[in-house]
């Protein structure tokens, strides 16, 4: 796997050496990396990648077992990690959200669940999330 984006070859490296080198990591800094759309883009090349090796490993079965498992629902544990971590967004990054319409915000949200596959219907609960998060910073 070629990296060639600079501002994701950034990313990665300050996400890998906050990992390594950072004596605690706060909430703050997670969300940071967790909600950057960079981050997104480098976890969907790493994990076709992944998929690709699998495959050529004679696992392609594992590999679509694991994607079909692999689906964001608001109410699983992977949707209750999202919302929890939402709660410590910034209250700059909340009034900033708040300003988007509502096409911004399910973009938003639709980022933060890929490249899990997901219903639209899921993304739209996270959407309501998000929002009723937005008003409450008011």
């Amino acid at each position: 796997m070629i990296i060639d984006n600079k501002a994701e070859i950034h990313a990665l490296h300050k996400l890998l050496a906050t990992v390594k080198y950072s004596d605690q990591i706060d909430s703050y800094d997670l969300n940071e990396f967790a909600n950057s759309p960079l981050i997104t883009n480098l976890l969907k090349k790493v994990r076709q990648e992944y998929i690709e090796i699998l495959k050529q490993d004679g696992r392609a079965a594992l590999a679509e077992e694991w994607i079909k498992n692999s689906k964001f629902t608001f109410d699983s544990n992977t949707g209750k990690s999202v919302a929890a971590r939402l709660k410590h967004l910034s209250p700059s990054v909340l009034s900033t959200i708040s300003d988007w319409d509502r096409k911004e915000v399910k973009d938003f949200a639709t980022g933060l669940v890929e490249p899990l596959t997901y219903d639209d219907e899921e993304i739209e609960k996270l959407t309501d999330y998000i929002i009723k998060l937005t008003k409450e910073n008011k």
